[in-house]
Order: C-alpha cells, then structure tokens, then sequence
C-alpha cells in the first residue's frame, strides 16, 4: 500500500494540532500562517454567504471524529458515522473514503449515501479520470463547490443524482504523502476557506485512523497466513518466469485449484494484490533472486 510509515512504526492521531495548537476559539478565524502549510484550496469555488456554524458546533464534530476514531470503527461503517454522527452540523448526506492502492489507483474503501458504484466506473478510479475525487487526490488540492456549478465542470456527476447543496473534496495526507481522499455531500457550505483549520483536523484524523486500520489489518493478514511453504516458494519462481497458473500446475504436477490457492496464500504472507507485485516483494526480501533471462530461450 503506498504509505508514508514503515512497518511497526507507530501512527499518532494529531489531538494537539486540533486542540492545544490552534487553541479552542480559533476555529472560526482563518491562521495566519503560511498558505503553503495547509491543502491549498481551488480557486473554481464560488464566492457565497459564510457559513452560519458555530465553533461550538465545529468543536463538537471535531470530538466526535475523535471518538469514532479511538473505537478503531470497522471500515464498512466508517463513512456512515461520518455522515450520521461526527458531521451532522454540516448536515452530511454521503460520504466516500478511497485510498490510493499499490498500483496508485484510488480505491474506494467505504461509502455511505451515494448509490452503489455511483462515484465510480468500478471499483478503483484512476487518478486522471474526470471526477473531483481523483483530481483532488492528484493535485493534492482541496475542491468545494454548490452541486450544480460541481456537475458543470465533471458532467460524470450528473448520472448519481447528488441531493446535497455543496460537496467538499478533501486530499487525505499523512506525513507528507498523500494516502488518498475525502467526498462530502452536505447541505451547508464547507466554507473550506474560513474553517481550514477545522477541515485539516478532520483530513488528520481520518488519515490517522486509516493508517492504523492499514496498519493492523497488515499485521493480523501476516499473522494468519504464516512464512511461505517450500512449494510456495517455488510457485513465486515459475511466477517470477512469467508462467500461467495452468502452466505452473503442469509444471509441478499439481491441479490449478491448488496453485490459485497457494498464491492466494503468497498475496497474503507478501500483503500485495498481484501477481508483478508478490515478485517484486519476494526479489525485495531476498525470496527470490533477481531474475535472469533463459540463455536457452
């Protein structure tokens, strides 16, 4: 997965960022601080009224997330208690949480209020595809926009039938590199602009808790799977030939069912996705030796 931490490197939720740094009645007043520490905002929003919420209101989104995000939320509801408890001032309608994948796609882990497939053509977006998730996660930048100005510009949006006023969509960082991204739809203005420090807090904690999911499901996924068994191995170097399952089965004498399952097992102990990818985490970890062409061939 394309993280910024190394494995069993410990992943900190930025409390003092959110509270003790910015202090408690900041939020409302836009820092001083340099523009470039912060997620530049698009310049296609529209200028409008600000927005009506309070501090006390951002503070208690604020502490909500936080507390979603200590209980370590499955990742299925995660987008659903962003909508329904931690953003409910902002009155959320849907949200959607995608990752960037070993291949640097986005994959959208968890959704909630869109229609099923509705911000995407499958399961993963390519980061040049014309949607304001994608760009945003590519050019690390944060979009806002009413709904109808939003569907001018990525007509991809029309088809979902979005029910919301404004979506925010935010780039979700974490120490630097950028994990993957946020989609909101709401009915009040984000109003990024003016409540930056708030929507940094909440990109940090989102970014955090998924790091440490990341983090933990990796570790239990190795747990399960085990070291790599002495056939395993051997199906890594036949993989590494470029030899199709049929082909390897043929080559040890074994049914393809119990090869597909032997690199199922192989994708686990690597925690990779594919088949190019578990080579090169096996050449990585001295399993396999860089490979050499066939002098015969």
């Amino acid at each position: 997965m394309a993280f910024a931490y190394r494995t069993g490197e410990a992943v900190s939720i930025p409390f003092g960022r959110i509270l003790g740094v910015v202090g408690w009645g900041s939020f409302g007043r836009r820092r001083a601080r340099p523009r470039s520490q912060d997620h530049p905002i698009s310049t296609t929003t529209h200028t409008a009224r600000r927005s009506p919420l309070a501090d006390a209101d951002l503070l208690g989104s604020l502490a909500e997330l936080a507390r979603i995000c200590a209980n370590r939320p499955d990742r299925a509801s995660f987008a659903s208690s962003l909508v329904l408890q931690a953003l409910r001032p902002f009155g959320a309608r849907a949200a959607g949480v995608g990752m960037l994948d070993a291949q640097g796609y986005l994959d959208m882990r968890t959704m909630y209020g869109f229609p099923v497939g509705a911000l995407r053509d499958g399961p993963r977006y390519a980061l040049g595809d014309p949607f304001p998730l994608p760009e945003s996660v590519r050019r690390g930048t944060v979009i806002e926009d009413e709904v109808p100005a939003l569907v001018e510009r990525y007509p991809g949006l029309a088809p979902i039938g979005l029910q919301g006023r404004f979506m925010i969509f935010l780039p979700l960082q974490l120490r630097g590199a950028t994990i993957g991204g946020l989609a909101i739809e709401m009915d009040a203005r984000p109003d990024h602009e003016r409540h930056r420090v708030f929507w940094g807090a909440v990109c940090d904690l989102v970014s955090a808790s998924l790091a440490i999911d990341e983090l933990a499901t990796a570790r239990e996924r190795g747990r399960r799977a085990g070291p790599l068994t002495a056939r395993q191995r051997e199906i890594l170097a036949h993989m590494q030939r470029g030899l199709t399952n049929g082909q390897i089965a043929r080559t040890m004498n074994f049914g393809t069912s119990t090869i597909g399952h032997d690199i199922m097992r192989i994708f686990d102990v690597l925690g990779v996705e594919s088949r190019r990818d578990a080579v090169e985490a096996a050449m990585r970890a001295g399993i396999l030796a860089a490979h050499e062409p066939d002098p015969t061939s």
